[in-house]
């Protein structure tokens, strides 16, 4: 079976743009953690998320503009963030009769299951992308 080259073309912008999105997901949702789970001031807060996202923040240029190893180094940086969010996610311990504490452990856990949404959705399509890539003539 031959592919045409026109959905072969028309696979990569669909892989390209759901990768971009769920990458700018990503980032919104820990930009979402440092602001209402972070430290009470403004300034920290940014800083930490800059820490956060500093991975992420690397490729930004690359992977808007479709480049191949963009799509590849987003795909091992995103393997850090599965680690952290499964290790967070499994981390839950027990939860008190505090109703405060119940919220936000279930806002926390709501922020975390997006986030890792986010990341699994980002390495399937970025590697889908980084394979049709060279066959749709971006790179």
């Amino acid at each position: 079976m031959t592919l045409i080259p026109g959905s072969i073309t028309q696979k990569y912008r669909w892989a390209h743009n759901v990768t971009v999105l769920s990458y700018l997901m990503l980032l919104a949702m820990m930009f979402y953690g440092c602001w209402f789970f972070g430290p009470a001031e403004i300034v920290p807060k940014l800083v930490l998320w800059l820490l956060i996202s500093s991975g992420l923040l690397l490729i930004v240029k690359g992977l808007f503009a479709g480049k191949k190893r963009s799509y590849i180094w987003y795909c091992y940086i995103l393997l850090m963030y599965f680690i952290f969010c499964v290790q967070f996610l499994f981390s839950g311990g027990t939860v008190s009769e505090d109703t405060i504490t119940q919220v936000v452990q279930s806002s926390a856990a709501w922020h975390e299951i997006v986030a890792m949404t986010a990341i699994l959705v980002g390495f399937t399509t970025a590697i889908l992308a980084s394979r049709w890539v060279d066959s749709a003539g971006q790179d």
